[in-house]
């Protein structure tokens, strides 16, 4: 009955708390982690897509494909726990996708980057600075903000939460308006409306 009494704000984001409370499949863990990742890229002006979220068992090892306009970034991410190692194995299959993807995109210069919250065995730190695979290792996730505010083609605002339908497609780009929030509230006092839900 108390909930029946909410507002439409305070229950998108009471389900915004409870998202974050809840427990998660291991895919969705790993999910969390590229997004955080893909965060950190888009507030550096880069454009990500999130091709792991997207396309699941079939994003042939690139969780994200990031462009600064100079360069594309194949980005394999790796959310393990600290006493885990990466082996050589996880290199490999980040330089086939990157190969692979320089052959559907001839002329595009293209890098690999691997992140992950791990460390590398010796094999695989050599491995990649054979093949010229940056590595990003020990890199633990933060608190960032969850709510993603879109501005659309026509000027409409609308801002996503994390599990509704569109919120991996978007690119977010902060120089035409684009932004994170930490609350409902806060997308809201932006001018920023919830994302209607499409079938």
């Amino acid at each position: 009955e108390e909930y029946s009494h909410l507002g439409s704000s305070e229950k998108y984001q009471l389900a915004l708390d409870r998202y974050k409370k809840r427990r998660k499949t291991n895919w969705e863990v790993g999910i969390e982690y590229e997004r955080y990742v893909g965060y950190k890229y888009e507030m550096r002006g880069c454009t990500v897509r999130y091709q792991g979220a997207l396309c699941g068992l079939e994003d042939m090892g690139r969780d994200l494909v990031v462009e600064n306009g100079e360069t594309t970034y194949i980005i394999q991410c790796k959310r393990w726990n600290q006493d885990k190692t990466i082996h050589e194995k996880h290199v490999f299959q980040l330089y086939g996708s990157l190969v692979e993807w320089k052959i559907r995109h001839p002329g595009c210069n293209a890098a690999g980057v691997f992140v992950t919250t791990a460390a590398l065995s010796d094999l695989a730190s050599e491995v990649a600075n054979y093949l010229e695979i940056k590595i990003v290792k020990n890199y633990q996730m933060e608190e960032y903000p969850l709510v993603k505010c879109n501005v659309a083609v026509d000027g409409e605002k609308i801002y996503h939460l994390p599990f509704d339908q569109q919120y991996d497609r978007l690119f977010i780009t902060p120089s035409k308006g684009d932004c994170y929030a930490w609350t409902v509230q806060e997308a809201e006092d932006m001018g920023f409306r919830r994302a209607y839900r499409w079938s």
